[in-house]
């Protein structure tokens, strides 16, 4: 038989005419815009604002890989800030340089199988084994405990097998897809986000609205006030999921008195001595994290100088020792090609793409911030400090579901944040105002697109699309007041 001929491949587009025609329209706001005139905005002013624009288009439509570098690569066109100062801004921006830290510490809890022995931990102990409906709430706080620690995809990789295991060792199928099932797939979603929301330690989301804060006021957040404000949020959340699944959802969980508790904690084996050091180091990392916003509580003369240890120095000091110290096996405790490869180089190509558009856009030279704020405040002129508060917290954690959550805390970052600094200022803590968006944002489990843990979920088997809109926005809705009245009541006492 002769070999069959196959005709060469055309060149080509790598996207169909629908998302080219959105390609040329993001390209004429980013480079054409500008010719366009804007009263009380300059020529550079009106083309970031283009790139914004242009930006959300792409973001929303292609995604956030190469088109970030896309808009890098417009924002260095701007005579005003060129290829040295967004390169600065975005790359070199310390806030993308901790990410990265973040993404390498995390992982030695999943090499370890520290995150593992967490939630097997958890889920097996006494107070789980009394009723099913413990276990289900022990199972939303391994997963919320594991989401205080490792990005959403991480944690939720490391909970959802688990889950798995366990519905299929007492008869659950997912051809049958049973609520139980769905309801704890949210759970390890909806948990996860509550616990990235909670603290900045590895969250790309948490970080990111630290750095366009800074960008925005010029102050930092620090790791303890962080935590303090949006910590208590998490927990409460987390409670009234469990609460809203077991009184209104009320999923057959009767199977999960079935589970053998006794195999489940026995397939962690004995702690290594991998598992003891990285979770010391861990520990220890963020306890240096916490210090520099705690010690003026506890120690105030001491305040001063614990305030030089800055955001980047605990992480890379774990770092050089969870690589230096070799262990009985000759290893390291992780091997820097490991914590390399944890790295997601996607989410810190967008993050940079995002921070250095929101220098632009604070950039007192360029002037969006004062006309925007001049735009916004006739339509806030007769709203109230606190609705305008609320307004943000449920437009940002409604806005989240839809589109992804990074794109979602680009766009309320850039509206709450000239306002609060403007017509609010005399009225409004900006600090509050921004640790509130932050974690509204996070609250994206109601459609895939929302974060990729949602979309993991989604395609595990155990969730249908319609379960998980329902109940996704039902809690949404519910924790959009629990955002707004705990996080004003302590950031009023805290910030």
């Amino acid at each position: 038989m002769g070999n069959k001929l196959t005709s060469p491949k055309k060149l080509g587009l790598s996207y169909g005419p629908g998302k080219i025609v959105l390609l040329i329209i993001a390209t004429y706001f980013m480079f054409g815009l500008k010719y366009l005139p804007v009263a009380g905005l300059s020529a550079s002013g009106v083309q970031v604002l283009g790139i914004l624009i242009g930006g959300m288009i792409l973001w929303l439509s292609m995604g956030v890989g190469w088109t970030s570098l896309y808009v890098i690569f417009a924002l260095m066109t701007v005579p005003e800030l060129g290829a040295s100062k967004v390169c600065s801004t975005s790359f070199g921006n310390s806030t993308a340089i901790l990410m990265v830290y973040c993404y390498m510490l995390a992982a030695c809890l999943t090499k370890s199988g520290f995150a593992r022995r967490i939630a097997i931990v958890l889920m097996t102990n006494k107070f789980s084994r009394r009723d099913p409906w413990n276990t289900v709430l022990m199972f939303f706080l391994a997963c919320f405990v594991i989401g205080l620690f490792l990005p959403s995809s991480g944690s939720i990789l490391v909970t959802l097998p688990i889950m798995d295991a366990m519905l299929s060792e007492v008869g659950n199928t997912k051809e049958r897809q049973p609520a139980v099932g769905a309801m704890l797939s949210l759970g390890s979603v909806i948990a996860g986000a509550l616990g990235n929301g909670a603290t900045p330690i590895s969250h790309a989301m948490s970080i990111q609205g630290m750095g366009l804060f800074k960008d925005y006021t010029g102050q930092t957040i620090d790791f303890f006030t962080f935590c303090a404000v949006l910590l208590p949020i998490g927990i409460i959340c987390l409670f009234i999921y469990w609460l809203i699944s077991r009184f209104l959802w009320r999923a057959d969980v009767s199977s999960l008195s079935n589970v053998n508790f006794d195999s489940l904690s026995e397939s962690c084996g004995p702690m290594s001595s991998r598992e003891k050091w990285s979770s010391f180091i861990y520990v220890m990392v963020i306890v240096f994290w916490a210090l520099p916003g705690a010690i003026k509580y506890i120690i105030p003369s001491l305040s001063s100088a614990f305030s030089k240890i800055g955001n980047l120095y605990p992480p890379l000091v774990g770092l050089f020792v969870l690589n230096l110290i070799t262990l009985e096996d000759g290893k390291p405790i992780l091997a820097f090609k490991d914590a390399l490869n944890n790295v997601n180089w996607g989410t810190f190509i967008f993050l940079g793409g995002i921070m250095s558009l929101g220098a632009a856009v604070s950039n007192a030279d360029i002037g969006i911030s004062p006309w925007l704020t001049g735009i916004l405040s006739p339509l806030f002129q007769n709203v109230s400090p606190s609705v305008f508060l609320f307004l943000m917290v449920a437009i940002g954690a409604i806005l989240t579901n839809f589109v992804s959550n990074a794109v979602a805390l680009a766009v309320m970052m850039a509206v709450a944040m000239p306002l609060a600094m403007g017509i609010y200022g005399d009225s409004l803590n900006t600090m509050v105002v921004a640790l509130l968006v932050i974690n509204a944002v996070q609250h994206a489990w109601a459609t895939p697109p929302g974060t990729p843990s949602a979309a993991v979920a989604a395609d595990f088997g155990w969730l249908d699309l319609g379960r998980m809109f329902k109940w996704g926005m039902i809690v949404c809705l519910v924790n959009i007041f629990v955002i707004y009245f705990v996080g004003s009541a302590l950031g009023a006492i805290i910030c």
